[in-house]
């Protein structure tokens, strides 16, 4: 049939299928050769609804395939500012581990060293790094 009204066979396909319609000439010639009473206007404008709802849907559906995009972009993007925002609360908190870990070691060093000069009770020990001045524990003889 397809070759007798000099059209492609996939033509002849998506008309069966009603993805497409005939037009101009090609109607024509189907018109001639299976006879005016089997082809309508009726057929013809039932065929085009059915393509323009086909045309309507496809348009929808793309329009949700593009916002499904957009989320799943904006997803990727939320993921990686979520990453940077991980990675900068793990470098606070290890600045806060070292910070805290070296105050600990002053706060010692600075007790270790005062009681090995002062003692426990902030007296001054012999030995301790200020022997050489005075100490207002000495006598003064009067002399």
């Amino acid at each position: 049939m397809a070759e007798r009204l000099g059209i492609a066979p996939s033509t002849l396909s998506r008309w069966e299928l009603n993805k497409t319609a005939p037009k101009g000439e090609d109607y024509d010639r189907l018109k001639e050769m299976i006879g005016e009473e089997y082809l309508t206007d009726d057929d013809l404008s039932e065929t085009k609804k059915t393509i323009q709802t086909i045309s309507e849907v496809s348009d929808r559906v793309d329009s949700i395939l593009y916002q499904v995009t957009k989320i799943e972009s904006n997803q990727k993007q939320f993921e990686i500012e979520d990453n940077k925002s991980a990675a900068k609360h793990r470098m606070i908190r290890t600045i806060a581990v070292v910070g805290t870990c070296i105050f600990i070691i002053i706060v010692f060093l600075y007790t270790w060293f005062h009681i090995l000069n002062h003692g426990i009770r902030d007296e001054v020990i012999e030995g301790s790094a200020e022997m050489g001045t005075p100490s207002y524990f000495e006598i003064d003889d009067g002399q």
